[in-house]
């Protein structure tokens, strides 16, 4: 989809209640969502970073597309040639390319389902049919309460430390990751670039905030995609061929159109498991969720996106 113009809408979503990051808490987040016309078609994407992930911010790249003046062609240009500092420009740009695959897109993924350990998050998901847990640990988080969840539910769990642990408590949860079957892995259990991830192994060890785009990595484990951030899809698409290593797909809690873009892109890895995409019903009602939860994430090839589009303010 070349030539034609693009627009843009800016918007703010504010989580229920605040949302604890490897960067800190987190109350609301701003996504921009473009649109892209030419003789063509429309093409939809989404402009979604993450606190915590080096990539450009949102002001950022409503300054690139300003400059561009709604010219698609100058905008596809001026992101290809510095898509390495806008990594989420450069994957909305792909969401663009591909929409109309991506809108006719309606197939299932499973889906890992997303608690914390206080409170009832576990029982309830567990009710809900999730097969796969993801936990919230930190420094604090005591062996025994992950015990707690293996009696309650017979499935896989992940351990996500959002990079709170220093190396000794690293070294200690991944023993036991290693020493039990059902932890799949420890997902980014030491801040990004900490030295001790040379010493702590790849074995179970995945990386999440330390794993942006393929440019770069040399982290020859498991990695944590956020389709979202992470560039050029046919050069992610490209790289994954050839890599041997598993991956999982995660949310970086998008809009309706992020999140059917991220599900198509995830079902065209041959060896794709558990996605993490359980992120909805986490914002105040905005009507900017469209996808059913739980325990399948669902694409919606019958959705009017034009009609959502008009729709946000």
């Amino acid at each position: 989809m070349k030539g034609g113009f693009f627009d843009f809408k800016r918007v703010r979503r504010r989580f229920r209640s605040p949302l604890a990051t490897g960067a800190g808490n987190v109350d609301a987040v701003d996504r921009v969502l473009l649109r892209c016309q030419s003789e063509t078609g429309v093409g939809y994407g989404e402009i979604a970073p993450w606190p915590g992930f080096p990539s450009e911010t949102i002001d950022q790249a409503i300054e690139v597309m300003r400059s561009a003046q709604g010219n698609y062609s100058h905008l596809c240009s001026t992101v290809q040639a510095s898509r390495s500092a806008l990594p989420c420009l450069a994957a909305a740009l792909s969401s663009c390319e591909h929409w109309t695959a991506i809108a006719a897109y309606g197939g299932e993924l499973p889906c890992a389902g997303l608690i914390a350990l206080s409170g009832d998050d576990a029982a309830a998901k567990i009710a809900a049919g999730f097969q796969t847990l993801k936990i919230k640990i930190s420094a604090t988080t005591q062996e025994p309460s992950i015990r707690e969840i293996f009696s309650l539910f017979a499935g896989q769990v992940r351990l996500d430390a959002n990079g709170s642990l220093n190396l000794t408590a690293a070294r200690t949860w991944a023993e036991f990751a290693r020493s039990e079957k059902r932890v799949e892995f420890l997902e980014q259990p030491l801040p990004v670039g900490h030295p001790g991830y040379a010493s702590l192994g790849q074995d179970k060890i995945a990386l999440d905030e330390s794993f942006l785009t393929p440019a770069g990595s040399d982290w020859p484990g498991l990695v944590v995609i956020k389709p979202l951030l992470a560039g050029d899809w046919t050069e992610l698409r490209a790289w994954r061929q050839h890599r041997r290593s598993p991956v999982v797909y995660s949310s970086c809690f998008e809009t309706a159109i992020g999140r059917q873009a991220a599900l198509w892109l995830a079902s065209l890895d041959e060896e794709v498991g558990p996605v993490g995409f359980d992120t909805l019903g986490r914002f105040e009602h905005d009507a900017r969720d469209r996808h059913p939860a739980g325990p399948i994430a669902r694409g919606m090839a019958d959705f009017d996106w034009d009609a959502f589009w008009r729709e946000i303010s």
